[in-house]
């Protein structure tokens, strides 16, 4: 049974096909995309390229996605070799759409060109040209990003880095055994000094299946709806999250993403610090997260993408020698400081 506090959009595809035609004008075939939060669909029309359509939460600000959609035009402007997705307004003009569902709920809607690529996570070979180019890719956004700003840049968001505790609190759900995995992160994390780490508003999810992959190089970075303002350093921890899943060689898949983020973007010593202390706090909020919604939302199977990943990297980490992996990272991000 869905609860009634659950804001989440489950717009049939009748429904959606109806919000496109009424508010942007076009009819097409829908396929549903998977989501965390929101409900997307790919477009495909006979007359032009591919759209995804997104339907946000109920509860979900105007003035986010007003953030979203003037971040992504920032970098569109000043990150021209990139792919960004682009807005397309509706009939009357503009860039938000209101769509109500069979339930009552009234929910924002926007639509975006399709971006073609792979997602990070079906790419191969995982080479140090492809690591190198997502520290590159993300070391460029983030310099891009430390000129903008936003009214809705400030906001709580339970996947932000610095609210990691929010996602802690699901410890209690696990298994003892996985506890142990992820108690040295949690209390790595707390001791973070986040005063001396530069602050600004961050992509926030650079996680293997929002990066998408061409020609063996990153193309493009979907998915903003996990834009805040928080530590810089946030941005290529999380990167490195993802990028250790699935390595024989974790640690050495982390340094070349570093290495190149700090080539294009310095690190300061205290953020080089914390690189993988950050890491490893995404890895264990994700996994915290995963295990509260296979209670909650036990129907959808990609709230459990990365749970058995994380898990694997998480044992791994655990039998790398004390302070080992942060020390690498951390040499890793003051390659070439003075």
């Amino acid at each position: 049974m869905i609860s009634p506090d659950d804001t989440t959009p489950r717009l049939s595809l009748a429904e959606a096909a109806r919000l496109l035609e009424e508010e942007f004008g076009l009819a097409g075939d829908l396929t549903a995309l998977p989501s965390e939060r929101d409900q997307n669909f790919c477009v495909k029309t006979a007359s032009e390229p591919g759209f995804v359509l997104k339907i946000a939460k109920s509860d979900e600000r105007r003035e986010v996605l007003e953030l979203q959609n003037t971040a992504i035009a920032h970098l569109a402007r000043e990150l021209e070799d990139l792919d960004w997705p682009v807005l397309r307004g509706t009939v009357r003009g503009a860039e938000i759409a209101e769509a109500r569902s069979e339930s009552g709920r009234t929910h924002f809607a926007r639509l975006f060109s399709w971006v073609e690529g792979t997602p990070f996570a079906h790419a191969a070979p995982h080479d140090s040209t492809l690591l190198g180019s997502l520290g590159r890719a993300l070391a460029r956004i983030d310099r891009s990003l430390e000129r903008f700003t936003h009214p809705a840049m400030h906001r709580a968001l339970h996947w932000d880095l610095k609210r990691a505790d929010e996602a802690f609190r699901h410890a209690q759900l696990l298994s003892a055994a996985q506890r142990v995995l992820i108690e040295d992160h949690i209390g790595a994390w707390r001791a973070l000094p986040w005063p001396l780490l530069r602050h600004g508003v961050i992509h926030g999810d650079a996680n293997d299946y929002n990066v998408l992959v061409r020609a063996g190089e990153v193309a493009a970075l979907l998915d903003f709806g996990d834009m805040v303002h928080s530590a810089l350093v946030c941005d290529p921890a999380i990167g490195v999250a993802y990028a250790m899943l699935g390595k024989c060689d974790p640690i050495s898949a982390a340094r070349e993403v570093i290495g190149e983020y700090q080539r294009h973007f310095p690190l300061s010593a205290a953020e080089a610090d914390a690189v993988f202390p950050l890491a490893c706090a995404r890895l264990a909020m994700s996994v915290c997260h995963s295990t509260r919604n296979a209670l909650e939302k036990s129907q959808d199977p990609y709230q459990q993408v990365s749970a058995a990943p994380a898990w694997q990297l998480l044992a791994d980490l655990s039998r790398l020698a004390p302070g080992f992996a942060r020390d690498a990272c951390r040499d890793a991000a003051l390659i070439g400081r003075p």
